[in-house]
Parts: structure tokens; sequence; C-alpha cells
């Protein structure tokens, strides 16, 4: 190998690694993004063949209204349930423990949710 074609080479290699350095770099967030732990999108299980979503705010679990919550899930399959929990189910869920919720009865079926804290 000639000087001529070493330093090609190497003249090269150095290219090669500094645009690939360059791009890795500009293409991951230098810092992890921050999770939202003041809310979070549980999604059921499948019936129907479909499935629908809820979202819990941190406060309806940490401080559970004494009539519990009651709110509409995602629409799917062409409608939407009714999701209910408890104040002691919240305060459940509160203690670390996971709740198995099933939504209110739709076009004969209805579907279940494992809610458990995420924060």
């Amino acid at each position: 190998m000639t000087r001529k074609d070493f330093l090609k080479t190497a003249f090269g290699g150095f290219l090669g690694a500094f645009v690939y350095l360059g791009l890795a770099n500009c293409s991951s967030p230098t810092e992890p993004e921050t999770p939202n732990t003041n809310q979070k999108v549980f999604t059921s299980s499948s019936s129907s063949g479909h499935t629908h979503s809820v979202t819990i705010t941190r406060s309806q679990v940490e401080n559970p209204p004494a009539g519990g919550i009651s709110i509409p899930t995602t629409s799917g399959g062409g409608h939407t349930h009714t999701f209910s929990m408890s104040q002691q189910q919240l305060q459940n869920v509160n203690n670390g423990q996971t709740v198995t919720i099933t939504d209110s009865t739709v076009s004969n079926h209805s579907h279940q949710y494992q809610i458990s804290k995420w924060f």
C-alpha cells in the first residue's frame, strides 16, 4: 500500500466515523423524555374485535371522590362504554393493588381493564 492509498483510506475512515457520530448524536435526544405521571391511559381487553381506553388522573387515585369516578371510554366499534370505579377501588390502586374493572355492557358485550398505580 502506498502512502497515498493509506492516507485516502485513513481519511475516508475518519470522515465516515465523523458523519456517523454526528448523525447518531442528532437523531437521539440528549435528555430522556419525562413521562407524564399526572395521568395514564389504560386500554381494555379486546371484545367483539375492538378495545377501548380510559384516562385516569393521579388526582383521582390519590384523592378519590366519595362517589368514585364514572367516565366514558374512547369510541371503538362505533360506540362507547361507561367506565366506573368506586372510591374503595381507587384507594386500593393508590395502595399498590391492581384492580380489574369491567365497563358497562353495550351491544351485548363489555371490556375489562387492569388498573394499577403508575406513579
